[in-house]
């Protein structure tokens, strides 16, 4: 037997290892781009029926109003440090918040495996589909998150949602894609 003749072998094992290495971290960016995502939902369930600023105004306790440090912005990561409870007044954050933003990563890596996205298969295409999912599902979930608080339904948010749907059927036209 020659010494190399299992080269190959031990190179593809290499590279096996390697790939599914990267795939991990691919889909740990993933869930935390959808944490974070789902720390924009609890943000935008609560101050959108309040008529509040979602994209300007800095994070701050319900409770005592306090602006959220940058350590408190962490999703899921500040509510388990902090105990579940506010740094500045240390009242109890309720539990939604690390539920939301944790099935909210979920979703998006199930959704990613779901379509088989992974550090091998990113095409345009792809990348666009998995777009579409995290804009439309952002809309479900504040649609309903906000019904479930006020028993009301977004105008805004529908409007957000028929957006997106409009976008969603004229690239499908465009570009012919399946849906």
């Amino acid at each position: 037997m020659h010494k190399y003749m299992y080269m190959p072998l031990i190179k593809y094992n290499y590279y096996k290892k390697k790939g599914i290495i990267m795939n991990i971290f691919f889909y740990i960016i993933i869930f935390l781009i959808g944490i974070t995502f789902g720390s924009f939902y609890t943000l935008a369930v609560y101050r959108i029926p309040k008529k509040q600023d979602i994209t300007h105004t800095h994070s701050y306790c319900p409770n005592c109003k306090h602006r959220l440090g940058t350590l408190d912005l962490i999703p899921v990561f500040s509510y388990i440090f902090l105990g579940g409870k506010c740094r500045y007044c240390k009242q109890k954050i309720r539990p939604r918040y690390i539920i939301l933003e944790t099935l909210s990563g979920l979703c998006f890596v199930l959704y990613a495996l779901f379509i088989k996205l992974n550090i091998y298969t990113l095409t345009v295409e792809k990348i666009i589909e998995y777009v579409f999912f995290a804009l439309f599902f952002t809309f479900i979930v504040l649609l309903v998150g906000i019904y479930n608080e006020t028993k009301k339904a977004s105008k805004p948010v529908l409007i957000y949602g028929l957006i997106i749907l409009i976008i969603f059927v004229l690239y499908c036209i465009f570009l012919k894609c399946m849906i």
